[in-house]
């Protein structure tokens, strides 16, 4: 048996795989609040009147709408709720949105099956879903909630509804559709994503075009900088040895300001420069299949990308990598230095962000792979966060677009391996990858 801890578990990560679909569709919450209410207020009576169709429109229908009223007020009064109940509305909103489409439209079909008023708002609860949520959870809610009112439903009446021949020749047409609908949906997703995505690299070599011309000249300015500055310092100490009327003094400070300036400058200059070439390897969709592989030592990728990032004041003294364990890989280099300085980057920008932590790299084993360790002790990140870090166009924080994450993935799984993410909100972050063993090492 699973403990209660285990539940809630189970029960939290759900919510937080609900909260990310909500984040994806920014459903209308008020606005379906508002029409259900309606409907299910007002359109209770025309079933009550004496045209043949009142079947189905007893206390069960009338106690059904309640339910589902209820539901609905509390959807649209959420921001009123409790602090500690509001996070777990994505649940909340999934159970409502449950009960509310496919359980309550099928129960009333099943208790009127003669009824083609029913049958068509029965079938028309798939259009509803698809508008409302992640095409996966439409169908899994669908059979959910259709599942749900025929074990009710045979449990309260010991019997299955009669339904005839005409009924399930439409109900298996509209099956047909719903396929159809599924694959038009699914590939009407696809196409976003590759849009967004083609929009994320036009933009991206739109910036690092108009960025690289000027980063060019004030690198070359920093190379004549470094050539002649110090020799104007030089010409500066001596006429203040000397003297000389007119001299503006230089405050000692800012005088050691200035002798490091130009090495100061071609820094930040490469930094801009690394950075650019990262989000261009990043958006790039095909480099990861098209970059040839080697067999590899993970020690001299790690040694270049820490030779290669453009660490930035004593940055560098936060990685701590113990060399004893090395390991071989077939890969590309290109691709698994760009890697390992994407997760620098993220892990350098938490740290200052939480004003502490180190980094830690090292390597175990386990059955066929060699398992890099990348951890961080700054920020951690999030439950929420977790199970969306590796899609494309998410962050480490939830509506910011990033790439690098998502490019780390698609890199291992390329090399025939994986990355997870393990994290503490607050305490660490650790990053593991699985790099296949070479066969007969």
């Amino acid at each position: 048996m699973f403990k209660i801890s285990s539940y809630k578990d189970i029960a939290a990560k759900l919510n937080r795989k609900f909260a990310r679909s909500i984040s994806d569709f920014n459903p209308p919450f008020n606005t379906f609040s508002i029409m259900c209410l309606v409907y299910y207020s007002l359109f209770y009576f025309p079933w009550l009147m004496p045209s043949g169709t009142q079947r189905g429109a007893g206390p069960e229908s009338l106690i059904l709408r309640l339910i589902a009223i209820l539901l609905c007020l509390g959807l649209l009064l959420r921001k009123k709720w409790p602090k500690k109940s509001q996070e777990w509305f994505p649940v909340y909103w999934y159970i409502t949105l449950t009960y509310c489409l496919p359980f309550f439209f099928s129960y009333l079909f099943l208790l009127n099956t003669d009824s083609e008023l029913r049958l068509m708002a029965f079938t028309s609860i798939i259009f509803w879903l698809v508008l409302l949520v992640d095409l996966r959870i439409a169908f899994i809610l669908l059979f959910l909630g259709i599942g749900a009112s025929v074990g009710i439903f045979l449990l309260e009446k010991g019997f299955f509804p009669i339904i005839t021949s005409n009924i399930y020749n439409i109900l298996a047409v509209y099956s047909v559709f719903l396929i159809l609908i599924g694959f038009l949906v699914r590939n009407k997703k696809r196409l976003e994503r590759e849009k967004k995505l083609r929009t994320a690299e036009a933009v991206s070599h739109a910036i690092a075009h108009e960025i690289r011309t000027p980063l060019s000249c004030i690198i070359g300015a920093a190379g004549s900088l470094k050539k002649y500055f110090p020799g104007l310092l030089t010409a500066y100490q001596l006429a203040k040895e000397n003297n000389l009327p007119g001299l503006k003094i230089i405050p000692p400070r800012r005088f050691e300001l200035l002798a490091t300036l130009s090495d100061d400058i071609e820094r930040e200059g490469q930094f801009a420069n690394v950075f650019i070439d990262m989000l261009l390897c990043n958006v790039k969709q095909q480099i990861v299949k098209q970059n040839e592989k080697n067999v590899l030592k993970i020690s001299d990728c790690i040694h270049k990308a820490l030779q290669d990032y453009p660490f930035s004041g004593d940055q560098q003294s936060l990685v701590h990598w113990d060399d004893k364990k090395d390991f071989s890989f077939i890969g590309s280099e290109y691709l698994v230095v760009h890697l390992l300085m994407n997760l620098l980057k993220n892990s350098l920008y938490y740290i200052l962000a939480a004003s502490k932590g180190q980094i830690d790299i090292g390597s175990t084993e386990k059955h066929s792979f060699n398992i890099l360790h990348f951890k961080d002790t700054g920020r951690g990140i999030s439950k929420a966060m977790q199970d969306m870090l590796f899609q494309e166009l998410m962050g480490y924080n939830s509506n910011k677009v990033g790439l690098g994450l998502a490019f780390c993935a698609q890199v291992m799984r390329e090399l025939g391996g994986r990355i997870e993410c393990h994290s503490v909100e607050g305490e660490f972050s650790e990053f593991l990858l699985y790099f296949p063993r070479i066969k007969g090492q």
